[in-house]
């Protein structure tokens, strides 16, 4: 097999965006999806191969990115146990990172590298029509490198995201999930409920709404049985993060019902400041 060769599996969205960024980064790709094989034949995916197994897909690819659902995870790891061999390094690109780690650490201990991934970038959109070969253009890649035995394995997972245009940022699993917990499973979860609200309270208001609350709903759109696996999946430091904003909820409110305009603007000013830092 070829060092420059990559194999995925699971070939949604993101598992298509991987695809279509590495074939334009100069990779040899290589394919494999249970349900949507397919769907892959078109032109989009035309110079990647597609294979029928698991055992064709490891037998031609150096690093394996394993882009399924998180509830397929545990699976595809057990089915890559008796395939992989010592020059192998598998990775994934789950958002939730301690409880799939295990899984994946366990079931490939002894039979190859493990050095999961995470890539800040997504859409709400689903399916390997909706890939993107920019979709992680100018995006942060988090590394998880404590499972991993040689430093060689996490250099070689390190080029390839950084070969797609990302930074590439280490940290630990436990961090990791502390961190996705704040900028995209609290956010997703909010968009949830603020159409939920809107729905509830006044359903006109949807038929109604401006650029705004699409802007800040947008997420909501995502595929919402992969969702509820990803935040259960991260429960722990999910419910710890919705503790700290119901904190700042109660305070809003306060505010509000004081009349305080000078803590409000102070409020808003800090939020402005810290949001405009994300566009800079």
């Amino acid at each position: 097999m070829e060092a420059s060769s990559v194999g995925i599996v699971g070939v949604g969205m993101m598992g298509g965006s991987i695809a279509l960024a590495a074939l334009r980064a100069g990779y040899r790709v290589f394919l494999y999806d249970r349900i949507a094989s397919e769907k892959l034949a078109g032109l989009r995916f035309r110079t990647a191969s597609v294979v029928n197994d698991l055992s064709e897909l490891v037998s031609n690819s150096r690093l394996i990115i394993l882009a399924t659902p998180i509830g397929a995870l545990a699976q595809t790891g057990n089915a890559l146990h008796d395939l992989v061999s010592p020059e192998h390094v598998v990775s994934d690109v789950a958002s939730v990172k301690g409880p799939i780690a295990e899984v994946l650490a366990t079931a490939l201990r002894g039979r190859c590298e493990y050095v999961p991934a995470h890539p800040m970038a997504g859409s709400e959109k689903s399916g390997p029509e909706a890939a993107r070969d920019d979709l992680f253009a100018g995006a942060v890649t988090f590394l998880c490198p404590e499972l991993a035995l040689k430093a060689a394995s996490v250099t070689l997972v390190t080029g390839f995201w950084e070969k797609l245009g990302t930074r590439v940022v280490l940290v630990s699993v436990t961090a990791h999930d502390q961190l996705v917990a704040v900028m995209s499973h609290l956010p997703h979860l909010i968009a949830a409920l603020l159409v939920k609200h809107a729905a509830t309270s006044n359903r006109a208001a949807l038929e109604l709404c401006g650029p705004g609350f699409r802007d800040a709903t947008r997420i909501a759109s995502g595929a919402p049985e992969l969702w509820a696996d990803i935040l259960l999946a991260n429960a722990d430091a999910l419910q710890e993060q919705l503790r700290s904003f119901k904190r700042e909820l109660e305070e809003a409110m306060t505010l509000l019902g004081e009349k305080d305009v000078k803590k409000l603007q102070a409020l808003l000013d800090d939020a402005k400041e810290n949001r405009d830092r994300l566009s800079a």
